[in-house]
């Protein structure tokens, strides 16, 4: 439980070091690491078929900063973010399942906007540009369960390699270390599809501030029916923190630990294909964010299957 001087001391922290581009749990000041929503739109845990796939998802994002009541903060975000997925499938099988392999670089824009009820001193415009944590899931598995329907597993790793500097006011990346387990379960057949995708981060602590982010659970579900080749209908994805930040620094703030956050957001997309060339379109807002920023984003998803 937070006091009152240690929630003015959280919302000092918020103000004067600025949180990322959106609204998974972590430390003020840091990039996100997580991306909700990446997989939105996707038979997630059905096989891909043999070969190269060179994949981007562009997004644009206006977002506001609440707190625990979901009031406004002050803080006002817009965000620009190219994914770059870059997948292998070997035609391997292990453990009776389909192998593949996968990295995500993440590059951004953002811009921060600091108004009332931040303290003049430290209102302003602020922007940053650069690389934020890549992803490398070094393994993927996905099992054929028959009547349509699939499961998979895997296991990924967020580098800290994004850009990141404790005296910026907007950072893309994070300096520590995110490791991801991931699961999804798959009915894909006579046109439908429909896929729920769950996520479980865990992070190392800043070497820097000694402040240590508290585990992330994502819940992404897709919903769709295929018309005429296009596919059509509704998303959504759920993001919470499932255990405590901590705060080991030095710090005039030390022991102060921003609050727990959450996120849900609904959402539609419309996707097809031409040839090797798969297109989707995706709009989500956020429905409920506390101690998250609440906002709505546009996507755009290009993948080509190289064969």
């Amino acid at each position: 439980m937070h006091n009152s001087t240690g929630a003015r001391a959280v919302y000092a922290l918020l103000a004067t070091t600025a949180c990322a581009v959106s609204a998974d749990a972590r430390e003020p000041g840091v990039g996100q690491v997580v991306t909700p929503g990446i997989t939105l739109g996707q038979a997630n845990a059905v096989p891909l078929t043999p070969g190269f796939r060179l994949a981007s998802r562009t997004t644009y994002n206006d977002a506001t900063a609440l707190g625990p009541d979901s009031a406004p903060t002050g803080l006002r975000q817009y965000s620009t973010a190219e994914l770059v997925l870059l997948t292998w499938v070997p035609d391997w099988k292990v453990l009776a399942a389909d192998y593949k392999i996968f990295t995500v670089l993440p590059f951004a824009t953002s811009t921060l906007v600091r108004d009332a009820p931040v303290a003049k001193p430290a209102r302003g415009t602020f922007f940053e540009t650069g690389m934020g944590n890549p992803k490398l899931q070094f393994v993927d598995l996905s099992w054929t369960l028959g009547e349509g329907f699939y499961a998979s597993a895997g296991f990924g790793v967020y580098f800290p390699i994004g850009q990141w500097s404790s005296t910026s006011p907007v950072n893309i990346g994070a300096p520590y270390w995110t490791f991801e387990p991931t699961a999804a379960f798959s009915y894909y057949k006579d046109g439908w599809t429909a896929s729920m995708q769950g996520f479980y981060d865990t992070n190392t602590i800043n070497p820097t501030t000694n402040y240590y982010s508290g585990d992330v659970i994502v819940l992404n579900a897709t919903l769709m029916k295929m018309f005429g080749g296009v596919n059509v209908g509704p998303v959504g994805y759920w993001l919470k923190q499932v255990t405590a930040d901590a705060n080991y620094g030095t710090s005039v703030l030390a022991g102060q630990t921003a609050l727990p956050g959450q996120q849900l957001a609904v959402g539609g997309t419309v996707s097809t294909q031409f040839g090797n060339l798969s297109v989707q379109l995706m709009f989500t807002t956020d429905v409920y964010a506390p101690n998250a920023f609440q906002g709505s984003k546009g996507w755009l998803s290009l993948s080509y299957h190289f064969k």
